[in-house]
This record gives structure tokens, C-alpha cells and sequence, in this order.
């Protein structure tokens, strides 16, 4: 763990507001039990839209829960190199659907 000092614009739960010292850019803060929520609304939507997967939407169902998955198994792997309990774990995974596509 390194301790940097970081601008906070918001503190708003879920939804906090920062500029981390090397960015330009302000970032959004959500909080890791959150954002397995909607990786898992994501996933949810792609089993409602599996049965048609070369459509628009079913590839934008899976490209968002796919950019979801990759930062909540980052949040889980950091979560576990510093010894931090979590209560949750992805049970279903994009990759279960990636077959699915076709250009793929």
C-alpha cells in the first residue's frame, strides 16, 4: 500500500469525487460491493439477450459487463494482496458468454 495525497471534490457515498495526483482528469469512486452489483445487472442482461447474440445490444451488454469484470476482479485482486476480506465473488463471468459472439 502507498499513501498519496488525493484531491476530493465529492465524498458523496458511492459516488465520491477525486483527482488522483498524476491525472488530469477527476475520477468517480464506487465502492467494490457496488460495483459487483452492476457487473452483475450487466451479466444479467446478457443471459436476457444470449438468445440473440449477433444483435447491437447483446455486444453492448457484453463489452459493458466485460469492462466491469475487469475492474472488479482488479478491486478483488488488490482486496486480497493486502489481506482485506471480501463478501462477495464473481460467480458467473463474461467468459461464460463469449462463445456467443461472433467476431470473436
Amino acid at each position: 500500500m502507498k499513501k498519496e495525497t488525493i484531491e476530493i471534490y465529492s465524498t458523496a457515498r458511492d459516488n465520491g469525487v477525486v483527482r488522483m495526483p498524476s491525472s488530469h482528469y477527476l475520477g468517480s469512486v464506487i465502492q467494490g460491493d457496488s460495483l459487483f452489483l452492476l457487473h452483475g445487472e450487466a451479466i444479467d442482461m446478457i443471459e436476457e439477450l444470449k438468445h440473440n447474440p449477433g444483435s447491437d445490444s447483446f455486444y453492448r451488454a457484453f463489452r459493458m459487463a466485460q469492462n466491469l469484470e475487469e475492474r472488479l476482479n482488479h478491486y478483488i485482486k488488490t482486496c486480497q494482496d493486502n489481506d482485506i476480506e471480501l463478501s462477495f465473488d464473481i460467480v458467473c463471468s463474461v467468459e461464460d458468454y463469449r462463445e456467443l459472439l461472433y467476431d470473436e
